[in-house]
């Protein structure tokens, strides 16, 4: 129950969660940057929109200066200023009605019937033209004339003594213009507003703009802004990418979830093999250790008889089998032995050596092998002291062991070659022969104590080698070709005086 719960917490914490973040994140990253797209489409949208309401206002002002042109050349006659006023009405779509005041400001002429006249000097607009004699707009207003909300453009008309002798006005259709907007990019909500930010003009869609950051730009020729209204995200859009990008995240969180899971069960498994391995190394020396003087006492007495058996019966074949006795009694010995050392390690006295001079004193027991074998021998150990902390006598029990398994897998005329190093904080000690080489599976198995592909191995050989490097927090490895050779590498701590 325990490793279940284990399980989906681990899982909530390495999927879930960092799946969760990652949408959330992308979730806001891909919101933000529509907005942001769609906000760069409006502000293009509003320069659209702001180009052609200059130009709206351009066109309307320069026709109105025309028509004042016109006026003034009928010498401030009425009937004829009513004919040109009658005559211009309705042509232009951008204009809903014309009037025509004296420079008092009284309005007593338009375009269309009127049953009083209208003063309208007060006006800034009106003040405004007559004082710069330049064609002035006036702010959304309530028209005296009309009576609706309307925008009127006044033009001073000038004759050739530059004195101004009238006033031609227009009144603006807003409807024509939001018409025109509207038609442009149908699918944006749009205001027009004042110096003051007032909405004179909008489109005729009913919409919401709540929590919407609208992009205002000001006009050229008028005193005004246009405002557009970012087009909301597209929400469908935005969840499938998401879903397929989750998709995505979920599947990857949970291959690294898989792989995790995998490092640690092979993590987990490669203990357990190390723990059994010690602990089947542990029993062997336990055992090894309770019975090995118990072999020893009886082999001493049997060796001891076989001496005195031997100087009784002299003859040739009595000695012969003497002999053959005494040799399997060594062996035993031997055997023995290396079981005392798979054993937890006793107190041995250890000194400082240089390893070049152990290797020293084995290559000539290592040479008279190798003349035996016709094997070629060589050394090299360097011109500088590579010393370690050790027991001597172990230090060439490794060396002999991994020679004597060198000497049995070569050839006539085959090297072996024992090289001596520093190497950062180790000693290296690097054995190669030019051999048959040690087969892969093999390889895997070499320090499995009673593991041995001859067919007279024990199988504690390497076994023995390992415990003792193990015992010098030293390290040992083999890499083997097969037909090429092998070689055994060993690094133990340098010593340093402290």
């Amino acid at each position: 129950m325990n490793a279940i719960l284990k399980t989906i917490l681990s899982y909530a914490l390495l999927v879930v969660l960092p799946t969760t973040a990652c949408c959330t994140f992308l979730f806001i990253y891909h919101q933000s940057n529509m907005e942001k797209k769609n906000k760069r489409e409006a502000r293009i949208i509003a320069d659209l929109y702001k180009d052609n309401l200059d130009r709206f206002i351009g066109e309307a002002i320069s026709a109105l200066e025309t028509l004042a042109m016109v006026v003034n050349r009928t010498n401030n006659d009425s009937e004829q200023i009513q004919e040109i006023l009658n005559s211009v009405d309705k042509r232009d779509a951008r204009f809903s009605g014309f009037y025509y005041a004296q420079t008092d400001g009284v309005i007593y002429l338009a375009s269309h019937p009127i049953t009083k006249t209208a003063d309208v000097s007060d006006r800034p607009y009106i003040q405004e033209a007559l004082k710069t004699q330049k064609t002035v707009l006036s702010p959304p207003m309530n028209g005296r004339m009309g009576g609706k909300n309307v925008i009127v453009a006044a033009t001073p008309v000038i004759d050739k003594k530059i004195q101004t002798t009238g006033i031609v006005m227009a009144s603006l259709r807003l409807d024509y213009a939001s018409d025109m907007l509207t038609t442009l990019k149908p699918e944006y909500h749009f205001e027009v507003s004042d110096l003051q930010y007032r909405v004179f003009l909008k489109d005729k869609n009913d919409y919401s703009t709540e929590g919407i950051r609208k992009v205002t730009i000001a006009l050229d020729k008028a005193p005004w802004y246009v405002s557009v209204y970012p087009l909301p995200i597209n929400k469908t859009a935005l969840y499938q990418q998401l879903l397929a990008e989750g998709l995505f995240v979920l599947f990857l969180t949970n291959v690294l979830f898989l792989l995790l899971k995998y490092a640690l069960l092979k993590r987990q498994t490669q203990k357990e093999r190390r723990e059994n391995e010690a602990q089947k190394l542990e029993l062997i020396g336990t055992l090894a250790a309770s019975t090995a003087h118990e072999i020893r006492n009886p082999l001493t007495g049997i060796k001891g008889l076989v001496a005195l058996l031997s100087e009784k019966y002299t003859g040739e074949q009595d000695q012969m089998y003497f002999s053959v006795i005494q040799k399997e009694i060594e062996r035993i010995n031997e055997i023995v032995s290396e079981f005392l050392i798979l054993g937890k390690p006793t107190a041995i006295a250890q000194q400082i050596y240089d390893l070049r001079h152990i290797v020293s004193e084995v290559s000539l027991i290592i040479q008279s092998e190798a003349n035996l074998h016709s094997v070629y021998f060589s050394t090299v150990l360097g011109n500088h002291p590579v010393l370690i902390r050790c027991s001597k006598d172990q230090i060439k029990q490794v060396i002999l062991n991994i020679t004597k398994n060198a000497f049995e897998a070569m050839k006539t005329h085959d090297s072996l070659l024992i090289e001596v190093k520093p190497e950062g904080r180790f000693a290296q000690l690097r054995i190669t022969d030019t051999g048959t080489g040690i087969p892969e599976e093999v390889q895997q198995k070499i320090f499995d104590p009673f593991f041995t592909s001859k067919a007279t191995g024990t199988g504690l050989g390497l076994v023995v080698c390992k415990r003792i490097v193990d015992m010098y927090n030293g390290d040992i490895s083999i890499t083997s070709s097969q037909d090429k050779g092998t070689q055994v590498t060993i690094s133990l701590p340098l010593y340093t005086e402290i």
